[in-house]
């Protein structure tokens, strides 16, 4: 019997682009559910021009092992490993967060930061691989991660038990490509203080009274952030949320998320941010974070902040 082929998506390289998935009826009988982790050092550019190539590399593969050590030992497999991160499986959502909380673990043993995204969902496995949407789903929550970040999405959180779901709280609904409906994403905590998340009450008065929106623009682009869209993702990549035409910006170049009535971007680039609110002087921001403020202009890579050039998006908050 001929069946058509289903698209790989978890790539040796580790790729984070989403792209399309083939479906066949007759593959769904292979189909397991899985949960998905994929981890990456942060900033490893960097960190190979701070300490020098060979260093750098001894301390990747040193870092590596420690993660395939970390992913076998609660409970899972690695799937692939390459350049500066690995993809691993594991049968259930507890196991998946328990390596990720072992692997934050280990950090500052290495000077490093990781990025963790974790989704639970139907794959295929062939070949030494896996394929499926679902690893297309969990690479979006990785690169969306900030350094030393875990994001998981509801489908691991509605699995998790008590004590691994109390280190959870919603995070943002990220809008992903190829998808009709954001997908809800969720903070998975290194630790229980109470000081570094907000509780349900408190999650719930927000999300009564918060009434802020924030427009982006840029080239035919619009988008509006709110409760209902509360993390974008800006740079060169395909998959991100606004995606910038300009070789001055970085492909992750920027990220910007709505929290306690306020928009908080953060940059994450080479050639730095630059933002404009009024009549105000640009101010520059490099690996920093600063809240949008009224309407203005947010440059990646340029200082001259001019509407009509093509690394200028334009915002404007208001109230709903």
């Amino acid at each position: 019997m001929h069946t058509t082929p289903l698209k790989k998506v978890c790539y040796s390289s580790l790729q984070t682009a989403v792209l399309p998935v083939r479906t066949d009826p007759a593959l769904s009988a292979l189909e397991k559910p899985l949960a998905l982790l994929f981890v990456d050092i942060a900033d490893s550019t960097m960190l190979y021009e701070r300490i020098g190539n060979v260093t750098a590399a001894i301390l990747t593969q040193k870092v590596l092992a420690h993660l395939r050590r970390l992913v076998e030992t609660t409970g899972g497999g690695v799937v692939k490993s390459s350049g500066d991160g690995l993809l691993g499986a594991f049968p259930s959502a507890d196991d998946s967060a328990r390596a990720a909380l072992a692997m934050m673990a280990i950090q500052e043993e290495y000077g490093i930061r990781l990025r963790i995204g974790i989704h639970f969902g139907p794959v295929i496995e062939g070949a030494g691989d896996l394929y499926g949407d679902a690893c297309n789903v969990a690479a979006r929550a990785q690169q969306i991660a900030r350094p030393g970040e875990i994001l998981a999405t509801e489908a691991v959180v509605q699995l998790l038990s008590p004590a691994l779901l109390a280190r959870s709280r919603i995070l943002s609904n990220v809008a992903m490509k190829g998808k009709a409906t954001p997908i809800r994403v969720h903070q998975i905590r290194t630790s229980n203080d109470a000081d570094e998340s907000l509780d349900s009450t408190t999650l719930g008065v927000f999300a009564a009274t918060a009434m802020v929106t924030l427009h982006l623009s840029y080239r035919g682009q619009a988008i509006l952030m709110s409760r209902a869209l509360t993390r974008v993702t800006i740079g060169r990549e395909d998959s991100s949320g606004l995606r910038i035409v300009s070789r001055q910006a970085s492909r992750q170049h920027a990220v910007i998320d709505f929290s306690r009535e306020s928009f908080l971007l953060t940059d994450h680039s080479t050639n730095g941010t630059f933002i404009r609110s009024g009549g105000s002087p640009p101010v520059a921001l490099r690996r920093d974070s600063t809240k949008l403020v009224g309407s203005g202009l947010i440059g990646f890579g340029a200082e001259a902040l001019d509407e009509a050039q093509d690394h200028v998006v334009a915002f404007r908050g208001e109230l709903a």
